[in-house]
């Protein structure tokens, strides 16, 4: 029997219809890697991140709820705290459409669905600083448009939920004509491939049993008239009793035309508000604030210059949702804490901590020495899910967080779990550890946030660094070509700066013309005590002169990471 609409239990079988789908060709998406490097993990990602999001739509029908806007919100916030990686993060946001379209709402028709799609481009396209096309983001904004075309007619649900994830294959296939790496590389967009795989379980969700008052409900929703858009978040009314918390309100606030002066934003943000943190430059902040009237803080911000990425949270909600259990706040299975074991803010001790991310434990014990309070464990391979990072956060215990994701794969997953912690964090986007190490050096704990931030983002930019690593395929990367089994050195965007047949040729080849008065060598966890000493005696042969600091890194993939200062 084919659905017209989906209560909450249906909207499992679906999403459980597609995890099984991208499960069963998660290689091959992890395959679909631009560079030639054993770490592609955009498919376990997105696998993670669903899974996530599943255990907590699960967790929701448990307690007998069979809504669809209830059981999608605990699907939403599942995948928010769950997500993992560039791709998952993604994924996370594009699952957040849903409870907002189907606010109110026992059953979701194909209106509801296509426009739950359309709310999640908006969210997934707000994530990302720079969107690149020819990537997830472009196949789900074909998706979500398409959808809302074909919801027009479209009365029951499987002709529907067939011809969107037919759009999906179309768009994936054209990725690399949008996207001259993946033309280079011969692949499709590994992420958008994977919402493809997923969106086809969806289509061929085997039927379950209907649920008390399906075949009810579809006959009073195929007679109704035409769904009324969902309704807008309630406003607290200008006289309302003051709360407990209120509301926070976090926005990033762009100005290129009129300079922005933190400062005076601050202290005028202070006069209306509690918890004020504005972080960035002259150009672009981060502000994030409480009080009992977030529409006074847009208003301020909209006056200075372009507000997006506007996220705003009823606190009082969240204390009580704290306090009785509520799914949300639930342990994940695949984390070890998720908002429930967040302090309130009024709670969180003064100062600044720095959280930062570890492939390996010898780079997670030097990260501590410089300075980071809590480490995380991940990178290549092992990217940590947003709960991970914010238990990290949390268990810092200050006002004001740094995170240092050390990979550019756990930035957005940092930032998500920015947004899910009470403090006041501030992501600093590190690609490796030794740009984390060189911004943990200009951290001074007597300097705030504003003044802080800056100096160890200098520090990160400033940071010369290149890894080794072995090529696990042939390829052509940005005019380069190299052969499996050969040694490349890549530069933090993965651009390849020399190849050999070896890491000393390749570390060699690297260092030629450069200067430098010392050199680390971060060895990873394969490289013998005898591989490392030839390291180092080739960097000393490069360089006249130079200073040679080997340290024990411990990471996987990587044969050695090399920072020159």
């Amino acid at each position: 029997m084919s659905r017209k609409s989906w209560d909450g239990v249906e909207l499992m079988a679906a999403l459980r219809s597609g995890l099984d789908r991208l499960e069963s060709r998660v290689e091959e998406v992890n395959a679909l890697n631009v560079f030639p490097v054993p770490d592609g993990d955009t498919g376990t990602n997105m696998l993670a991140t669903l899974k996530a999001a599943i255990a907590e739509g699960d967790a929701s029908l448990a307690t007998g709820v069979t809504a669809i806007d209830e059981v999608s919100a605990a699907v939403a916030r599942g995948a928010l705290l769950g997500a993992r990686g560039n791709s998952g993060v993604l994924l996370s946001q594009i699952l957040r459409g849903l409870p907002q379209a189907v606010r109110g709402r026992q059953r979701a028709r194909a209106t509801e669905i296509a426009q739950s799609l359309s709310l999640g481009v908006l969210h997934a396209y707000s994530a990302v600083a720079t969107p690149t096309e020819g990537t997830i983001l472009t196949v789900a904004r074909e998706v979500a448009a398409a959808a809302m075309k074909e919801s027009e007619g479209a009365s029951e649900l499987r002709p529907f939920l067939e011809s969107i994830a037919a759009t999906a294959r179309i768009s994936v296939e054209k990725t690399p004509t949008l996207l001259a790496v993946l033309r280079e590389a011969g692949v499709v967009d590994s992420g958008g491939a994977g919402l493809q795989l997923i969106l086809e379980g969806i289509a061929n969700v085997p039927s379950v049993a209907p649920s008390r008052g399906t075949v009810e409900a579809e006959r009073r929703s195929a007679s109704s008239a035409s769904p009324k858009p969902a309704a807008a978040a309630p406003v607290a009314p200008v006289d309302a009793a003051p709360t407990e918390f209120g509301y926070e309100t976090v926005f990033i606030l762009s100005s290129p035309a009129t300079p922005l002066d933190l400062a005076a934003i601050r202290a005028h943000l202070e006069t209306i508000g509690e918890s004020v943190l504005v972080a960035g430059d002259e150009v672009t902040c981060k502000v994030h604030v409480h009080n009992l009237r977030p529409d006074e803080v847009l208003a301020y911000g909209i006056s200075l210059g372009d507000v997006r990425a506007v996220t705003i949270e009823n606190l009082d909600q969240q204390s009580a949702e704290r306090a009785t259990g509520h799914a949300a706040f639930n342990q994940l299975a695949d984390g070890p804490l998720t908002a429930s074991a967040r302090p309130a803010a009024a709670s969180l001790g003064r100062g600044t901590s720095i959280v930062a991310v570890a492939a390996g434990a010898g780079l997670g014990d030097i990260l501590r020495s410089a300075g980071a309070s809590q480490i995380v464990h991940g990178g290549q391979t092992e990217n940590p899910s947003a709960a991970e990072i914010a238990s990290a956060i949390a268990h810092a215990g200050t006002e004001f967080v740094v995170v240092l994701p050390n990979n550019s794969n756990i930035v957005l997953a940092a930032r998500q779990a920015a947004d899910l912690s009470a403090a006041n964090v501030v992501v600093i986007p590190t690609r490796n550890a030794a740009e984390g190490i060189a911004a943990l050096l200009a951290w001074d704990p007597s300097l705030t946030l504003e003044e802080l931030v800056p100096r160890m983002e200098a520090a990160r930019a400033a940071a010369r660094t290149f890894r080794v690593v072995e090529a696990v395929r042939d390829a052509v990367v940005r005019g380069v070509a190299v052969k499996a089994g050969q040694i490349m050195a890549l530069d933090p965007v993965d651009g390849i700066i020399a190849t050999g047949s070896s890491d000393v040729e390749s570390i060699v080849a690297a260092l030629a013309g450069q200067s430098a008065d010392l050199v680390t060598l971060f060895v990873g966890a394969d490289v013998s005590d005898e591989q490392a000493s030839e390291f180092v005696t080739a960097v000393r042969g490069a360089i006249a002169g130079v200073e040679v600091d080997l340290q024990r890194g411990g990471q996987p993939i990587e044969r050695v990471l090399v920072s020159l200062e």
